[in-house]
């Protein structure tokens, strides 16, 4: 049996997930106000109690192999499950404070994920919350190795993430909209013929809600549309699309303000039946903080009110 790992103490996890976060041993222990030569010697220690070479130096600074990356993955872990006990203990002494780390996918933090964040700040004032917005392959790596805590948003194409629970709890529909001056801004009715020759601003190519948004028109035999910008969608792309006669396509909740005000106008489209599911995600093992438990409650509880609506 190994008995190596029990020697490895939770300060020498900290160093080394510094170490790859900086890239460098220099900047690792300026990050960690320790002298350079005792971090040096404390990974070294960790290589010689497991009897590998964690790192390597590159052209860009230190490069953490196979071994590294999954001492550092599960270092991570072991911080986030800290974390949860310490404010769990908290919660038992009274407080009603914690932090959660919220990954949202570019389509749910209008709709859903700013509801819900509130509602927790009502529940709990002094809590913190961190939101990380990406698309699915980003957050489900850095949810797997402990930072962040809760994945609300894209899910995956196709079957499953080992080592994730998830759960579809709504979808969302977002609408196809343009500035009130837009060519297209007053016709009754906008086909996919059209649109497919329009030039558009869309989420970029490798965001998951892009294959199912060409898959509508290759299905009736056209070609996807031109991007002239690929950007996520949030205020910069509003800011945007008001500016200059591009497509968008943005949660309703996104423009609200826009289209009470008349600068900006959802297209009526013929046959773009186009919706994403809404999945809420966390790691198969270990527990939760009561802060973390709380927020998915409140996402499950919005998400009831705003099904079919968003």
């Amino acid at each position: 049996m190994n008995t190596s790992m029990p020697h490895l103490q939770l300060k020498q996890l900290r160093q080394l997930i510094t170490v790859a976060e900086k890239g460098s041993i220099r900047q690792a222990a300026e990050a960690l106000s320790i002298a350079q030569p005792a971090l040096s010697r404390s990974i070294r220690s960790i290589e010689e109690n497991l009897q590998v070479k964690l790192m390597n130096r590159g052209p860009r600074g230190i490069e953490l192999n196979d071994y590294g990356k999954t001492l550092v993955n599960y270092g991570k872990i072991i911080e986030a499950n800290l974390r949860f006990a310490s404010e769990e203990i908290d919660e038992l002494r009274g407080s009603k404070e914690g932090h959660v780390n919220l990954g949202v996918g570019p389509f749910e933090i209008f709709p859903v994920a700013h509801i819900a964040i509130d509602r927790l700040l009502k529940n709990r004032p002094n809590a913190q919350v961190s939101v990380i917005q990406g698309d699915f392959d980003d957050l489900s790596a850095r949810l797997l190795v402990g930072e962040i805590d809760i994945m609300l948003g894209p899910s995956q194409l196709n079957n499953t993430t080992p080592g994730l629970n998830t759960d579809i709890l709504t979808e969302t529909r977002p609408v196809l909209v343009v500035r009130a001056e837009h060519p297209f801004a007053n016709l009754n009715q906008v086909s996919l013929e059209i649109l497919s020759k329009a030039d558009w601003i869309l989420p970029p190519a490798d965001v998951r809600a892009r294959p199912r948004f060409n898959n509508i028109f290759i299905r009736h035999g056209l070609v996807p549309p031109k991007v002239s910008i690929e950007m996520a969608p949030g205020t910069a792309s509003v800011a945007l699309l008001k500016r200059r006669d591009l497509i968008g396509m943005l949660s309703r909740q996104q423009i609200a303000h826009e289209i009470a005000e008349g600068s900006m106008k959802i297209l009526p489209v013929e046959h773009f039946d186009f919706a994403l599911p809404m999945q809420l995600s966390t790691r198969e093992f270990g527990r939760l903080s009561p802060a973390c438990r709380d927020m998915i409650s409140i996402i499950r509880t919005v998400c009831k009110e705003v099904a079919g609506t968003i």
